[in-house]
């Protein structure tokens, strides 16, 4: 987002708008999905004692794996929209940074696929287990409940209808932004 940003051109600055709409609908989803679900289920931080999740916990694995990836800039994402603007705005003053910028994408997203297949896979962890749970905790085990569910659901669906239609929100940045970029580059200042 900041070298879109500081990319200077319509295409950088647009892109830096949508990746920061796009965070506001992801994060959320995922610190949802950690402290609203997880933490809130076994009452641990440590991601160590979190594996094999999709023995016990199917949809919300499902539903992981789609943020990670929105995140990760998936396409039909808005995230995707989002970094090829800033990108391809960056690419155009300076392909070195340009390179720099899609690299640590990359490397952005292999280590989140790597969060999520040790979190979702590789055998249901021995801290886990339900058993230990008395029967007069107030502790939720198993998978997401209609109301998780019903709060996570639509932030991904807007990601994704925003991802499709990025349109919808470039029409009307195109002036404003056209006219910052006009202005700033009529300015004289002393170099």
């Amino acid at each position: 987002m900041i070298l879109g940003l500081f990319s200077n051109t319509v295409q950088g600055i647009e892109g830096a708008i949508l990746l920061s709409l796009a965070h506001g609908l992801i994060s959320p989803a995922l610190f949802i999905i950690v402290g609203g679900v997880l933490y809130n289920r076994y009452h641990t931080r440590i991601i160590n004692y979190y594996r094999g999740l999709t023995v016990k916990m199917p949809v919300f694995s499902i539903i992981f794996f789609i943020c990670i990836l929105f995140n990760a800039s998936a396409p039909l994402s808005l995230n995707f929209v989002g970094e090829f603007l800033a990108l391809t705005g960056l690419f155009t003053q300076s392909p070195v940074l340009g390179i720099f910028g899609a690299t640590s994408i990359t490397l952005s997203a292999i280590y989140s696929i790597f969060l999520f297949n040790r979190i979702a896979f590789l055998g249901l962890s021995p801290y886990l287990k339900s058993e230990t749970v008395s029967f007069n905790s107030k502790l939720k085990l198993g998978d997401l409940d209609r109301s998780e569910f019903a709060v996570l659901l639509p932030l991904l669906l807007v990601t994704i209808l925003l991802g499709i239609f990025p349109n919808v929100i470039l029409d009307s940045l195109h002036y404003d932004v056209s006219n910052l970029i006009y202005n700033v580059n009529k300015l004289d200042l002393p170099q």
